[in-house]
This record gives structure tokens, C-alpha cells and sequence, in this order.
């Protein structure tokens, strides 16, 4: 008996060992002193941040309901979540059902919003992880994104947020960047930033066919691609091959029209400042006052050619703007500015620079 407890007692101290390292992993040691949980969310984080932690738990255990509700129950029973201001990434780890948000961004240590969209964000990542048995690969990675974002914004009553993923959809479409081709290459599509922009097209591939065939489809995507090909998952969940579904998609998005403006925070949006054309070398310089420093793209229209660029952004000293090369030779006239930022808000001008 004696030597029976004792193997008891090893098993359960190393249980708690393997717990300790899930929930600390990415902490430095002498951090390990914060912890506050709900019924299925641990957060853990450095002692003097919890009052942090105190003012998120509650809306992320509606979080977990709202995503575990959505996703079919795939989250596990408890969702770990560390903060870590040693680092700037996140990490979603499905196998222990652990969650790390890199702390280390000037724009993320302190903003309780930010927080609380990034921990919500990497939850529905892991739903979607576990409905998928881990399927998210180079193919599959714009849908993930597009789900995520969808996800949140719906647990959050932003829903109005997502309608500028249809314009950035409709301005990658006139630029040929749109399409399951396109996206199923993701490192050269995105950058490896993910963003509205790079969600865009996941959106409005999902947005799609939610309308057309029902909330549910989605769900049974992700569930379909544990032992499929993208192609065969999709043609198992939306019940259509490939190219046909590809062609509704491009189809429903070239019906969209642009507005002027999607305002979800008036005061935080884009505004143009100044407009400026180098002629040597055919570049247009756009100043665009951004309040919160989170514009996710600018496209630039060229009307007399027809072409749609996207800006690139860049500073000099230490004045920050965007650029594009208009095409050699094109006729001078208007340009169309589309500018969106990560809340969903975009702003469009039409501008006559001097040539």
C-alpha cells in the first residue's frame, strides 16, 4: 500500500508540474504571480497587471460561450490564456489548449480593447484549430483568417465593421489578387501580417455563402477539412466544386459598390491631408492622418488608366505617408483614394493631382 501512495502521490505532483508549465510558459519565473480564471478562463500574467486580467475575465468567459456555441464545442473545457510582455506575437498551442498574447507591442501593452480582441481572436483560432484537427496550412490560412474575424465581430455587435471587407475584396478583384488561387498562397498574398486586409477575402468568401446556404455551412467546412484537400472540403460543405464556388464568390463580390465612407468610430477615421505628384519619377504622395495608426491598406484608383495600385507605406523624416507609382504614360486625370483601417472604417476621396 505504502508503495502505491507513493506512485499516487509522484503521478499527481507531476500533474501539477505539467499544468504549471502550460499556464507559465512564456513568463519569466520571478512573473508567475498573477492569476485570475471564470469557469473555462485561466488568465495568468505578471502580478502588478492584474487588475488587467480582473477587468477582462468576465467579458472573455461570454467570449468562450459565444465561440465554444459557435464553433460546434470544439474549445476545450478550459482555455488558458498568458500575457507576456517579453514578446510580441501570439501563439495559439491546440494541444494544450493554451493561448499566449505577446505583450511587447508599444500599442497593445496598455489598451484593454486591443487585449481583449487579440485573447478573442486566438480563442476562435483554437475552436477552429480543434474542429479541424489542426488544418490550418499555407492553402487554408485565408479562411481561417476570415472566420476569426467574422467570429469577433459578431460576438462583439461590430458586425458593421466587416462591410469594408467587401471593398478591399472588389479593389484586389480589379487588381487580379482575388481568387482561390491567389489566396491559397498566403505567405505571398499577405506578407505573413495578418490584418483586415489579409481576412478580407475569407470574409467575403464565408459572408457568401452563410446568405446562400445558412449559418451552419461554415462550421461543417472546417469540420470536413480534418482528412481533405481544400477543394474536396469545400465541395463536401457548399455541395458545388471548386470553380463553380470560386465563380459565385468573384461574382457576388464585383456586384458590390464602393461607398463613400463606412464610419464605425467617425473621430478614429482616415482623413486625407495632402495629396502630392512627383512627376520625375510618376509617384503620388498621400499624407493620411490616421488617429490610431492601424491602417491596414490604401488603394489608389488611376482613372485614366484604369488601374488599381496599393500604396506602400513609407516615412521621411519622420513624416509618415503612402506611395504609389502610377503607370508610365497614362493620361492625366483623377485618382480614386481608398483608405481602410483595422476598426473596419473607410474613407474614399477623388482627387485631380497636378501633373
Amino acid at each position: 500500500m505504502g508503495t502505491m501512495a507513493r506512485s499516487r502521490r509522484r503521478l499527481f505532483l507531476s500533474a501539477l508540474c505539467l499544468a504549471a508549465g502550460i499556464l507559465g510558459a512564456g513568463l519569466p519565473r520571478a512573473q508567475q504571480l498573477g492569476r485570475v480564471s471564470s469557469d473555462h478562463v485561466i488568465v495568468q500574467m505578471p502580478a502588478e497587471r492584474e487588475l488587467l486580467g480582473r477587468q477582462l475575465i468576465g467579458d472573455l468567459e461570454r467570449c468562450y460561450a459565444y465561440m465554444n456555441r459557435s464553433i460546434g464545442g470544439a474549445l476545450p473545457r478550459q482555455v488558458a490564456v498568458t500575457l507576456d510582455w517579453t514578446r510580441a506575437e501570439a501563439v495559439c498551442n491546440r494541444r494544450a489548449g493554451h493561448i499566449t498574447i505577446g505583450m511587447g507591442r508599444p500599442e497593445a501593452s496598455g489598451d484593454k480593447e486591443l487585449l481583449f480582441h487579440a485573447i478573442a481572436r486566438e480563442m476562435a483560432r483554437l475552436g477552429l484549430l480543434n474542429l479541424s484537427e489542426g488544418a490550418a496550412r499555407e492553402d487554408t490560412e485565408f479562411l481561417f483568417e476570415g472566420m476569426i474575424e467574422i467570429l469577433v465581430h459578431e460576438f462583439d455587435h461590430s458586425s458593421r465593421s466587416l462591410e469594408s471587407a467587401w471593398a478591399i475584396s472588389k479593389l484586389l478583384l480589379e487588381m487580379d489578387r482575388l481568387g482561390l488561387a491567389r489566396q491559397r498562397t498566403w505567405s505571398d498574398f499577405s506578407g505573413g501580417v495578418r490584418n483586415h486586409r489579409s481576412a478580407a477575402p475569407g470574409v467575403t468568401f464565408f459572408k457568401t455563402f452563410r446568405d446562400l446556404q445558412g449559418r451552419e455551412r461554415p462550421v461543417k467546412f472546417f469540420e470536413s477539412l480534418k482528412k481533405r484537400s481544400l477543394l474536396k472540403a469545400m465541395e463536401t460543405a457548399f455541395k458545388a466544386p471548386g470553380d463553380e464556388l470560386e465563380r459565385v464568390w468573384l461574382d457576388r463580390v464585383r456586384e458590390y459598390r464602393i461607398p463613400e465612407e463606412i464610419l464605425i468610430h467617425e473621430a478614429r477615421a482616415p482623413r486625407l491631408v495632402r495629396v502630392e505628384f512627383r512627376p520625375a519619377d510618376a509617384v503620388l504622395r498621400l499624407v493620411i492622418e490616421d488617429a490610431d495608426r492601424d491602417l491596414s491598406t490604401v488603394f489608389v484608383r488611376d482613372e485614366g488608366s484604369g488601374s488599381v495600385l496599393q500604396a506602400r507605406a513609407e516615412t521621411e523624416n519622420g513624416v509618415p505617408f503612402f506611395a504609389v507609382s502610377l503607370p508610365a504614360g497614362a493620361p492625366a486625370g483623377a485618382v480614386t483614394i481608398v483608405a481602410v483601417d483595422e476598426a473596419g472604417n473607410l474613407r474614399s476621396w477623388n482627387e485631380t493631382p497636378v501633373r
